[in-house]
């Protein structure tokens, strides 16, 4: 028999949840005769699978140590020593404390790996909150609450505790999170307004496009716009964004006639080939500036990054702005 203490990361969830991240080879309906059967006892009683286990518990499992192992999923860890840029992103933080870690993402970096192989912000803050341990050890793997594509830069949210991680995920769910992004467009805009459509995905190519009817497939997007700044050929824009959609407030404003500066899938080729050659500008700017959380208490901004920052002093858009 071997037996767990449930601590206060992996507490308020369900108990086959938690079995099933504890032995991931193990097949959920086994797992849950085995409930059945006394061979996994909550506090040393019987449990059913939809139990909700609180931190202090005690889980009994009376299986032998060969046969736990062999249903214990053998990962390959992602070890990554971090560069002097990825380190500045926590020193410090946006905020953090013992249930959350805010980031201030940098365009160009991964919100979670993918094929490619190449470091990832999960990967960056758990190697940074294992360094930053007594035991060098995290109990929790830390996960992301709201990604970011790779080429988009701003507030990230990483829950630290599963607790954390269902309170911050509900609220986002139910809309009560307040997401405001800001961008460059090309085009003037003087007066704030709405977008709304349904967005249709192709995965093939990875872009989204914008339809005025809803179709098979489609999802409805809104946003909200509005104008801080222009000099008369580019405006400075804050999105206030009701839908999360891929790639939904790019897509939008590019169907809207007014695309993002740098965005080399729906942008203007032109105006993208003239910022990279005078700015050296490789990505689109879009800036997830502000975040906020009112019933939780989260109320975060991101400083700009320092190119965003130089275009808008460049393009003379900062009085009104910053």
């Amino acid at each position: 028999m071997k037996q767990y203490t449930i601590d206060e990361n992996s507490g308020n969830q369900r108990l086959d949840r938690y079995l099933s991240k504890l032995m991931p080879l193990a097949d959920r309906n086994f797992l849950q005769k085995m409930l059945r059967k006394k061979r996994i006892k909550l506090n040393g009683g019987r449990a059913e699978p939809k139990d909700t286990i609180h931190s202090g518990d005690t889980i009994q499992v009376y299986f032998s140590e060969e046969t736990i192992t062999g249903f214990q999923e053998k990962k390959i860890p992602r070890h990554f020593d971090l560069t002097p840029q990825i380190k500045k992103i926590f020193e410090p933080p946006v905020y953090e404390d013992d249930h959350l870690l805010v980031i201030n993402k940098p365009a160009g970096l991964l919100s979670q790996a993918d094929a490619s192989g190449d470091i990832s912000l999960i990967d960056a803050a758990r190697t940074y909150l294992k360094k930053n341990t007594t035991d060098g050890t995290e109990a929790f793997e830390i996960v992301i609450s709201n990604r970011l594509d790779r080429n988009t830069s701003g507030i990230i949210l990483m829950p630290k505790d599963y607790p954390t991680l269902q309170t911050v995920n509900a609220a986002i769910r139910e809309r009560h999170a307040l997401k405001e992004y800001h961008t460059i467009v090309f085009g003037v805009i003087k007066k704030p307004g709405t977008l709304t459509g349904f967005l249709t995905k192709d995965t093939a190519e990875n872009k989204s496009a914008i339809q005025s009817q809803s179709e098979k497939g489609a999802k409805e997007v809104r946003l909200d716009y509005c104008p801080l700044a222009d000099n008369g050929k580019f405006t400075l824009l804050e999105i206030t964004l009701h839908t999360g959609r891929s790639h939904q407030i790019r897509s939008q404003l590019a169907d809207y006639g007014f695309p993002v500066i740098g965005d080399y899938k729906y942008g203007d080729t032109s105006i993208n080939r003239q910022f990279n050659q005078k700015y050296g500008l490789k990505h689109h700017l879009l800036h997830s500036r502000h975040y906020a959380i009112k019933d939780l208490g989260y109320d975060f901004t991101a400083p700009y990054p320092a190119l965003f920052k130089q275009l808008l002093r460049e393009l003379k858009l900062d009085r009104e702005a910053l």
